[in-house]
């Protein structure tokens, strides 16, 4: 059967996710209650070394079958990953998950969809936000953190600094795998230029 997605760009879903996405119903109640304690975690790509013991206590906890709860997932995980990937809107994404479960009259649909969207929204928007961040470390030194103070220079070897003000903002980055900090020193007229800048740039 062929199913084209929005979330594919039109393609045909594979056949393995139309299979595995079926597993979803297939879990106990409360499980499902409980299926993005299991999913959200999951989303990010690699997915992190404490995911696979978490999924192991889940399915302790709720005595799910692992092999239901695997299939469920990765059927899950790609359809909200591949959605997030487009900004597909929750109206597009629920068309997606209908068709995939069987169509608008199936006790399946009337299951999975409900599910999926309940939290659809959170997790595209936290996708969005880790994907924007690897783009931009993809290309250099990201900011992480910044932090500021305003001091004063009474005197230095150079002579009477008539109790200037300064600003100290020293900013923490990442480049790749390495952290660092650099701290740069401001004069008051240095500083009204970065904030007209910054009003510029959010403008």
């Amino acid at each position: 059967m062929t199913i084209p997605l929005f979330c594919l760009g039109g393609e045909a879903a594979p056949a393995a996710i139309i299979t595995d996405l079926q597993a979803l119903a297939r879990l106990p109640e409360g499980a499902r209650a409980r299926f993005w304690d299991a999913l959200g975690p999951a989303l990010p790509d690699p997915l992190p070394p404490s995911v696979e013991p978490a999924l192991d206590a889940f399915a302790r906890t709720f005595g799910v079958s692992k092999d239901d709860l695997a299939r469920a997932l990765r059927a899950s995980r790609f359809l909200v990953r591949e959605a997030s990937a487009r900004g597909l809107s929750r109206e597009r994404f629920e068309e997606d998950v209908v068709r995939l479960a069987g169509g608008p009259l199936s006790p399946e649909a009337a299951v999975i969809a409900p599910l999926l969207l309940s939290r659809y929204d959170a997790a595209r928007a936290a996708l969005a936000e880790g994907a924007l961040r690897e783009s931009l470390g993809d290309h250099g030194a990201v900011v992480e953190s910044i932090e500021w103070r305003l001091d004063g220079v009474l005197s230095s070897s150079r002579g009477d600094a008539g109790a200037a003000r300064i600003a100290i903002l020293t900013l923490g980055y990442r480049e790749g795998d390495r952290k660092d900090r650099i701290t740069l020193h401001l004069s008051a007229d240095k500083l009204e230029e970065l904030r007209r800048a910054c009003e510029r740039m959010s403008r």
